[in-house]
């Protein structure tokens, strides 16, 4: 350390201890991951290899092969559908849509107070909407 070190040999033991400090949190961060991962392979691989073990294996009880899971199909064997709307909301133009004939109806009606007033400017289309 004492090459690339920017303190002076005295206090050098303070990046020692830096590094080793860094060293432990990353450890402690990336550590539980790479055990999960580790056992997942390890639990595939056992899967795969002991399925044509009779008794053991998934063959003599009739089982499928092991498989990844997908994203595109589902366990029943279905296509999934992947859309970026949420059903049941609108779009924007089917909203401003919406809008714009709620309010032809309210200007429409002769008992509103507002009647008088020039809201929906032509009488088709809102003046915001202009």
């Amino acid at each position: 350390m004492s090459w690339f070190s920017i303190l002076p040999p005295s206090i050098s033991f303070i990046e020692t201890w830096a590094i080793r400090i860094f060293l432990l949190l990353g450890a402690l961060s990336i550590g539980p991951w790479l055990l999960l991962i580790v056992y997942d392979a390890i639990l595939y691989i056992f899967r795969t290899a002991t399925y044509d073990i009779p008794y053991i294996g998934g063959r003599a009880r009739n089982r499928p092969r092991p498989r990844a899971p997908s994203l595109s199909e589902r366990p029943n064997g279905r296509a999934r559908t992947f859309s970026l709307t949420v059903p049941g909301v609108p779009a924007a133009v089917e909203s401003v849509e919406g809008a714009a004939a709620g309010l032809r109806k309210r200007a429409e009606r002769s008992d509103h107070e507002g009647s008088s007033s020039n809201v929906m400017g032509d009488g088709r289309t809102p003046n915001f909407l202009l």
